[in-house]
């Protein structure tokens, strides 16, 4: 029976192809099938006498292996690492890295038997380490050399809770926030700078504290103090104080006041509009 000189003598590379292909670039005026079935056959280039291709009857593939241990007697209690494992999982296996060349299942259970050995290896010398007596340990002086002298403050406290003498009432080197009277004080390491700058605002945070205790704030008029209060719930415009600077709300006639604080402009606002 003749061949129809349509149809490509096997064997020949199929069209998109990525490999190799010696001498390709060179071949010109004919299919891609056609081309790579001359190359394989031409007597020009080196090549091996055994073909590319053979026949997919004649290749036996490995049932894939079972697991010797199941994932819940292993501690992981993992059950997708198994012996079957279908090429695309994306998560991790163990020591899959170590193993390539090989379709994806055997890769993966060469992995899992290889940490299998490593888990058996590591219990068995646990049970040794065990069964390895243990001496008591005998103290070689009845009291420390050096006694622990109790904390006051615990670790972690803020500097700024500590006292003034306090050794640890500064802030490391690297703190990126804001440490207050810090910027007027030059020449010194971080610590000792920051150190110095929290007892001077603790001084200066001492009497207004004390004044805010009794009441009584000198130099701050009578009516300041009172918008200080907090207005009743449900009153936006309290008729006796005035609102929070930043207030983002409308203020009647705000645009035609001027000259003053936005406290003190916003006191008893409802008053221009009646």
């Amino acid at each position: 029976m003749v061949q129809s000189t349509l149809i490509t003598p096997e064997p020949y590379h199929l069209p998109g192809y990525l490999g190799y292909v010696p001498q390709f670039k060179f071949r010109i005026g004919g299919t891609y099938g056609q081309t790579t079935h001359k190359i394989l056959y031409s007597p020009e280039k080196c090549s091996s006498s055994k073909l590319p291709y053979r026949q997919i009857d004649n290749v036996g593939f490995q049932e894939p292996l079972q697991r010797t241990r199941p994932a819940q007697e292993e501690g992981w209690n993992n059950t997708k690492l198994k012996g079957c494992m279908v090429p695309g999982y994306t998560g991790y296996v163990p020591k899959g890295q170590h193993f390539f060349g090989e379709r994806y299942a055997q890769a993966c259970d060469n992995a899992l038997r290889s940490f299998e050995k490593d888990l058996i290896v590591k219990q068995n010398d646990e049970e040794k380490l065990k069964m390895v007596p243990r001496k008591s340990f005998v103290p070689v002086a009845k009291r420390a050399a050096y006694p622990v002298k109790p904390r006051e403050f615990g670790y972690g406290t803020s500097p700024y809770r500590l006292p003034s003498d306090h050794a640890e009432k500064y802030f490391v080197s690297g703190y990126t926030g804001f440490v207050p009277r810090s910027r007027e004080l030059l020449a010194k390491s971080y610590p000792e700078l920051t150190h110095t700058a929290l007892n001077i605002h603790k001084q200066e945070q001492t009497p207004k504290q004390d004044r805010l205790r009794r009441g009584s704030t000198p130099g701050i008029p009578p009516r300041a103090m009172a918008r200080a209060k907090t207005a009743p719930p449900g009153i936006i415009y309290p008729p006796k104080s005035g609102l929070i600077p930043n207030y983002t709300g409308h203020v009647p006639a705000m645009k035609f006041k001027f000259g003053k604080t936005y406290g003190a402009t916003t006191v008893n606002a409802l008053q221009t509009v009646s």
